[in-house]
C-alpha cells in the first residue's frame, strides 16, 4: 500500500520585524502574512483557549503556506484522513522538537487534537513547560473522491527562536524529523477478470499499489509432485454481477478455507487480468517483491448456501516471511500468529418471513475471530494487535455446535485492507523559522603599515623595535616587523532585533594560494594562505601554485583594535632599480579584513574588505660602507699606487653592504655577481676599465676588460687586461698588453690589485748635445777637423757617442757624392743617381768643426752656403779617436754603430725664409743601409714655445727667433721598414747638388708622417741662408716599462636590481 506525500513549499516565518515575503538567497521564500489574516476560529483558539497575546506575532508576522503538503492515495484507494505524529508515529506528548528559544530553553511538542501542535518550554526552570513558543495548525482539503488532500500549514511564533548556525546571519531552523504527518486509506480488491476453472492460486490488485495472493488452505506443494486437483484449488465464479471465489468449487465448504496474503510488486504477467489458467496452476508464478503489513482488513460474503445461511467462519491473522515462488506453499505452515483485537460486522440483519438472523461474533482465547450466522452480503472487518500480512478464512460450520449448519457453504466476493495512519512522512522541514540576524560591516580607514627592509628601525616607516610577537617568531627568524600606527579598519556592524553580541576582526585571503603581488628576489611568486590565524605568504618555489612546505616570506595579523602587523622573513623584489627606497604595495584584493558579527542569540554575519593596499614594503638598497681609499693611513682619498713589476701587489680600502636584498649562494655559484655587468655581450660579468699610459702620442688604453672569475658572499675576483701603444715615438700603434687581478674582500672591506703582466714599453729619451757629458777636443783651439762628444754617462747600458766632421766648397772644389761621405766624390752630382742607394755629400776639402754645448757649425758656429756638417753615431767610446795634432785631426770613423729613431735640431736666429737640406744615413734591423734626403721648408720649423708638441716640450724650450726641426721615424720610413738614423748631414741648401728629397711634414705623431718614397720634391736650390744650431737632440727608445693610470668603475646591485652610484678604484702604476 503506497500513499505518496509531496512536500511543496514550506511555511516560512522570518522573525525579522515586518512582513518578509522574498527569496533572500537562503533557499527559502518567506511566506509571512499578517496575524490578522488567520482564520477567526484559529485566532480565537490562540487568544481565548490558549490565552496567548498577539503582540509578538503581530510584530514578526506569521507564516501560512497553502498546499504545503499534498497527500495522494494509492491507486484504487481512498484517503481516510491525516494527523500529526511524532517521529515514530506515536502521539506528540512532550517530544523534543530539537529547537530552543533564543535564550537556550528547550522546546517540546504537544498535540492538541489531530490538527494542532503546540511548542512549549519551561520559562523559569521551576514549573515545567509553562510557556508557549509557537503553535502549528493544519487544514485538510480533500478532493471529491478522497484520493488527494492538500494540507495547508500555519505557524505562529511567540518568542525568538535560537539559530545555531553562526556562519549565516539569516539561517533557518525547522522541526525536521521531530514532526510527521500520517495518512490512512482503504484498498478494495475486485476479482473481476480472473480465469475460470480450478487453479492453484490467484493474484489480484493494482500493479502500482498493493496486491493480494489467494490460495487454498491445503494446496498442492508442487515441489513434491502431483496434480493440483488432488489438493485444494481455487475456483472463480463469474455468475451474476460479482466475481467471487470458492475452494474446490464455487463455494467454500465446511473444513475448507483460503489464505489471503498482502503483497507488493507482483509480477504483472501473473497478475489478474494478465494471469491465464495455465499460469495460475504453477506455484513458481507466485512472484512478488515484498509483503505489505496492515492492521485492519475485511471480506464480503458474496452468497451463502442456503441463501440465508447461517454459516460459521473462523478468521486467523498471521505474519509470514517473504517466501515467493516455489517456497510459497511451504511457507503457509510456519507463520507467526497475530491476535485479532477488535472487529465489526456490516449488513448483518437478514430477514426471511418473520425470522431475523443476527450473527454472533467472538474472539476466542487464541486471538482468532469466530463468527456464527453469516449470510449473503455480510462484511466482516477486523483489527489486529500488531501488523499482519496474511489471513486464513475457514468454513467451520460443521463444528459450530449449531444444528442444521453442518453443510452450509459460502463464497468470498470482495476483500479490503484498511490502513489508518499507515503511511507517514516527516513534515517538520515544512515548518521553517528564519532568524533576524546581524549585518556585519567594516569601515576602511586611511592607516597603512609600511615596513622598511633596511636593517634597523626606520623612523619614516612603521618599523617596530624589540622582539616580534611569538606567533611570528614561531614561523622562523624575522628580518623585521612593523605595525600600523592606528586602525586600518573599524567594525561597524548592526545587530537587528536580537540585539548586540560581539564583533571579531580577522584576516583572510581572496583564495587559497592568493598571489600577493610580491615576488621573491629570485622571481618566484609569494602566495598567501591562512595558517593558525595568520596570513602567511610563502615563496612558490616550484612555480606550481602551491606553497606547502615552501619558505615563509611574510606573515600578517590584525588585532581586535584594527592594528595591522606584518613580519618579514626574506627580502622581496622591488621593480624600480633606480630607487633603492621604492615602495612595493600588496595586491589590494589578495588580503582581506574580515569581521564576524554575532547577535544576542548567536546568529552571525560576516563581511570582508580588501586591504592588500594597506601592506607596503620599502626597498633596501646596497650602500657603500667604506669608500675607496688607496692609502687609508693618509688623510683624504688617495689613489692606489702599484709598482710596474711582475706580481706587484697593493691593497686599499673599499667596502659595501649589499643589504637585505642579498644574493644567495646559488646565485653566486651560477655566475651571478654583486657587481653590475657593463657589457653583457661578453661572457661573465664585466666591470668598467679605462685609463691611460705614459704615451703622449696614444695615451688611452684600448680593448680593456675586467672580467669576474669567481664570487661568493665574502669575495669577488676579477681578471683585467688591456691593450696600449707601448712606443710613444714610433708612428702608429705599437700594440702591447698588460693585465692583472683585482680581488675584493667583502668581509674585510678591502681590495687587492696584482699586476701579472707588466706594462712594457719604450722610454722616450733625448740625448742633447747641449747636455754632453764629455768631448774631444774640449775646445775649438786649433780648429779641430774631428770632434767627438759623449752624450750618455759612463756605465749606461746604451752608450751614445757622436762624431762631427765638416766639408766646405772652394772656388775650385765643389760638392759631390760617394757612399761614405769622406774622400773624393764618385760620379755625378745627382743624389742616389744611377742605382746608388747610399750617397752622402763629400769633397776633398775638409773643414774644421765647431761643436760645443751651444754651437754646432762648420768653420765657426754656423752653417753657411757651401758648408756641410756630418754627424755619425757610435756606441763605442770614440773620444780617443780625436787628435787635433794629427794631420786629419785623428781617426775618422765611417761605419756608425749606434742609432736614433729621430733627431731634433734647435736653431737660433731663424726668420721666415730659412730652409735646409738634410741627408739621413739609415740602417734597418737586418743591417741594410741607405740614405734619404729631406727637404726642410721654413714652414716645417716649429716656432714659439707654446707650439712645441709633447713629448718634446719636456725636452726643448724656444725663445724668440728660435725654431725646432723634428724628424721622426714616420718621416723617413714606410710601412714594414725598420730603418733608424745612424748619421746625418746638414746643409743650408743644395749647394750645387741636385736630386729628389722627402717633402717633410713638420707635424709630429701618428698623423705627422712624411711620404718617404713617393711625392718627392727637388732639392732646395742653392741660397745664402745661414743656420745657427744651438742644440741637437737624438731620440732614444729603450725597452722597459711605462707608467699607467687605471680607473676601475663599477656599481653594486642587490638582488632586486637596486644599485649604488658608480664607484672607482683609481690605480697609478709606475
Amino acid at each position: 500500500m503506497t500513499i505518496s506525500f509531496i512536500l511543496n513549499d514550506p511555511a516560512v516565518n522570518d522573525q525579522t520585524a515586518g512582513p518578509q515575503t522574498d527569496d533572500s538567497g537562503d533557499g527559502f521564500t518567506d511566506t509571512d502574512v499578517a496575524y490578522s489574516t488567520l482564520p477567526l476560529a484559529f485566532r480565537t483558539y490562540l487568544e481565548t483557549t490558549l490565552g496567548l497575546p498577539s503582540t509578538f506575532p503581530t510584530n514578526v508576522y506569521v507564516a501560512t503556506k497553502t498546499n504545503s503538503v499534498t497527500v495522494n492515495a494509492t491507486a484504487g484507494s481512498q484517503l481516510s484522513g491525516t494527523t500529526f505524529t511524532d517521529s515514530t508515529g506515536g502521539a506528540l506528548d512532550g517530544d523534543d522538537s530539537l529547537l530552543k528559544t533564543a535564550d537556550g530553553k528547550e522546546i517540546f511538542l504537544y498535540a492538541d487534537g489531530s490538527n494542532t501542535v503546540i511548542g512549549k518550554y519551561d520559562s523559569d526552570g521551576i514549573n515545567g513547560v509553562d510557556s508557549i513558543a509557537f503553535v502549528i495548525f493544519k487544514q485538510d482539503v480533500l478532493n471529491a473522491g478522497a484520493t488527494s488532500d492538500q494540507v495547508t500549514l500555519s505557524i505562529v511564533t511567540y518568542v525568538p527562536i535560537f539559530h545555531s548556525d553562526t556562519n549565516d546571519p539569516d539561517d533557518a531552523v525547522n522541526l525536521g524529523n521531530t514532526l510527521k504527518l500520517a495518512a490512512g486509506e482503504t484498498t478494495t480488491f475486485s476479482f473481476a477478470g480472473a480465469p475460470s476453472g480450478s487453479n492453484l492460486f490467484m493474484m489480484f490488485g493494482d500493479p502500482n499499489s498493493t496486491e493480494i495472493v489467494v490460495i487454498g488452505q491445503d494446496p498442492l506443494n508442487q515441489s513434491e509432485g502431483g496434480n493440483i486437483t488432488t489438493k485444494d484449488v481455487l475456483n472463480i465464479s463469474q455468475a451474476g454481477s460479482t466475481t467471487s471465489f470458492g475452494v474446490n468449487g464455487n463455494q467454500i465448504n465446511p473444513t475448507e478455507g483460503a489464505f489471503i496474503t498482502y503483497v507488493h510488486g507482483a509480477n504483472t504477467n501473473y497478475l489478474v487480468p494478465n494471469l491465464d489458467q495455465n499460469e495460475a496452476d504453477i506455484e513458481a508464478n507466485i512472484d512478488f517483491q515484498s509483503l505489505v503489513n496492515a492492521t485492519t482488513a475485511s471480506f464480503t460474503v458474496n452468497q451463502t448456501n442456503p441463501g440465508i445461511g447461517p454459516v460459521t467462519v473462523k478468521i486467523s491473522a498471521f505474519t509470514t516471511a517473504y517466501e515467493p515462488g516455489t517456497g510459497f506453499v511451504d511457507g503457509l505452515t510456519n507463520d507467526t500468529h497475530v491476535d485479532i483485537s477488535s472487529f465489526s460486522l456490516t449488513n448483518v440483519v437478514v430477514k426471511t418471513g418473520n425470522t431475523q438472523y443476527f450473527p454472533d461474533a467472538t474472539i476466542d482465547g487464541n486471538g482468532n475471530l469466530i463468527i456464527t450466522g453469516l449470510s449473503t452480503g455480510d462484511t466482516v472487518s477486523w483489527t489486529t494487535t500488531g501488523t499482519h500480512n496474511r489471513v486464513l478464512i475457514e468454513n467451520i460450520s460443521d463444528n459450530d455446535g449449531v444444528a442444521g449448519n453442518d453443510n452450509n457453504t459460502f463464497d468470498i466476493g470482495g476483500f479490503s485492507i484498511a490502513t489508518p495512519s499507515s503511511a507517514s512522512t516527516f513534515v517538520g522541514q515544512q515548518i521553517v523559522i528564519e532568524d533576524d540576524g546581524p549585518t556585519a560591516a567594516l569601515t576602511e580607514n586611511t592607516a597603512k603599515v609600511l615596513h622598511d627592509e633596511t636593517t634597523g628601525v626606520d623612523p619614516n616607516s612603521n618599523d617596530q623595535s624589540g622582539s616580534a610577537p611569538a606567533a611570528f617568531l614561531a614561523l622562523g627568524a624575522v628580518l623585521g616587523w612593523a605595525a600600523s600606527a592606528s586602525a586600518v579598519v573599524t567594525p561597524s556592524s548592526s545587530f537587528g532585533t536580537d540585539g548586540p553580541g560581539s564583533q571579531t576582526l580577522s584576516l583572510g585571503v581572496s583564495a587559497a594560494n592568493a598571489d600577493s603581488g610580491f615576488d621573491s628576489l629570485d622571481g618566484h611568486n609569494i602566495l598567501l594562505n591562512i595558517e593558525n590565524g595568520l596570513v602567511v605568504g610563502r615563496v612558490d618555489v616550484g612555480n606550481d601554485g602551491s606553497t606547502i612546505g615552501d619558505p615563509v616570506a611574510l606573515a600578517i595579523s590584525i588585532s581586535q583594535a584594527g592594528i595591522l602587523t606584518i613580519a618579514q622573513y626574506i627580502a622581496i623584489a622591488h621593480p624600480d632599480t633606480a630607487n633603492p627606497d621604492d615602495v612595493k604595495t600588496m595586491t589590494d584584493s589578495a588580503l582581506l579584513a574580515k569581521v564576524h558579527a554575532v547577535d544576542a542569540d548567536g546568529d552571525s554575519s560576516d563581511t570582508s574588505l580588501a586591504i592588500g593596499d594597506k601592506v607596503q614594503i620599502r626597498d633596501d638598497g646596497p650602500t657603500i660602507t667604506v669608500p675607496f681609499d688607496g692609502d687609508p693611513g693618509t688623510a683624504g682619498i688617495q689613489h692606489e699606487t702599484l709598482a710596474n713589476t711582475l706580481n706587484a701587489s697593493a691593497s686599499g680600502a673599499f667596502g659595501y653592504d649589499i643589504g637585505t636584498d642579498a644574493h644567495t649562494a646559488l646565485f653566486y655559484s651560477g655566475g651571478g655577481s654583486d657587481f653590475v655587468d657593463v657589457n653583457n655581450s661578453l661572457a661573465a660579468v664585466q666591470i668598467s676599465l679605462t685609463g691611460t699610459v705614459d704615451n703622449a702620442q696614444n695615451p688611452n688604453i684600448t680593448q680593456a676588460v675586467a672580467t669576474l672569475t669567481a664570487e661568493t658572499s665574502t669575495s669577488a675576483s676579477f681578471d683585467f687586461s688591456f691593450h696600449y701603444d707601448k712606443d710613444p715615438i714610433t708612428a702608429g700603434v705599437q700594440d702591447s698588453t698588460a693585465g692583472g687581478t683585482l680581488v675584493f674582500d667583502k668581509n674585510a672591506d678591502t681590495y687587492t690589485i696584482t699586476l701579472t703582466d707588466v706594462i712594457d714599453g719604450f722610454s722616450f729619451d733625448v740625448l742633447h748635445t747641449a747636455e754632453l757629458i764629455a768631448k774631444q777636443p774640449t775646445g775649438n783651439t786649433g780648429h779641430p777637423l774631428i770632434v767627438a762628444e759623449q752624450l750618455t754617462p759612463n756605465g749606461d747600458p746604451d752608450p751614445f757617442f757622436v762624431q762631427f766632421t765638416a766639408n766646405s766648397t772652394t772656388n775650385t772644389i765643389g760638392f759631390g757624392f760617394n757612399s761614405t761621405g769622406d774622400g773624393a766624390p764618385v760620379g755625378d752630382t745627382t743624389f742616389n743617381n744611377g742605382g746608388a742607394t747610399h750617397d752622402m755629400v763629400t769633397n776633398l776639402h775638409e773643414d774644421w768643426v765647431s761643436a760645443t754645448q751651444s754651437t754646432n757649425g762648420v768653420a765657426g758656429d754656423t752653417i753657411q752656403k757651401g758648408e756641410a756638417l756630418t754627424l755619425r753615431f757610435f756606441k763605442e767610446n770614440i773620444l780617443s779617436d780625436v787628435d787635433p795634432n794629427a794631420p786629419d785631426g785623428g781617426t775618422e770613423r765611417l761605419d756608425p754603430t749606434a742609432s736614433a729613431s729621430g733627431v731634433v735640431v734647435k736653431f737660433d736666429g731663424i726668420g721666415n725664409s730659412e730652409d735646409l737640406v738634410v741627408i739621413l744615413d739609415l740602417k734597418d734591423a737586418n743591417g741594410n743601409e741607405i740614405t734619404r734626403a729631406v727637404n726642410v721648408e721654413n714652414s716645417d720649423l716649429i716656432k714659439g714655445n707654446a707650439n712645441v708638441p709633447a713629448p718634446y716640450n719636456s725636452e726643448f724650450t724656444l725663445d724668440n727667433n728660435d725654431a725646432l726641426l723634428i724628424i721622426e721615424q714616420n718621416d723617413y720610413t714606410v710601412a714594414g721598414e725598420t730603418y733608424k738614423i745612424q748619421g746625418l748631414q746638414i746643409m743650408q741648401s743644395a749647394n750645387g747638388l741636385t736630386g729628389d728629397a722627402i717633402n717633410l711634414n713638420g707635424a709630429v705623431g701618428a698623423n705627422g708622417g712624411s711620404s718617404a718614397t713617393s711625392n718627392l720634391t727637388a732639392w732646395d736650390t742653392t741660397d745664402n741662408d745661414v743656420l745657427k744650431i744651438v742644440d741637437i737632440g737624438f731620440v732614444q727608445q729603450s725597452s722597459g716599462t711605462i707608467g699607467a693610470n687605471l680607473d676601475f668603475g663599477f656599481q653594486i646591485a642587490d638582488a632586486d636590481g637596486d644599485t649604488t652610484a658608480t664607484q672607482h678604484i683609481l690605480v697609478d702604476i709606475a
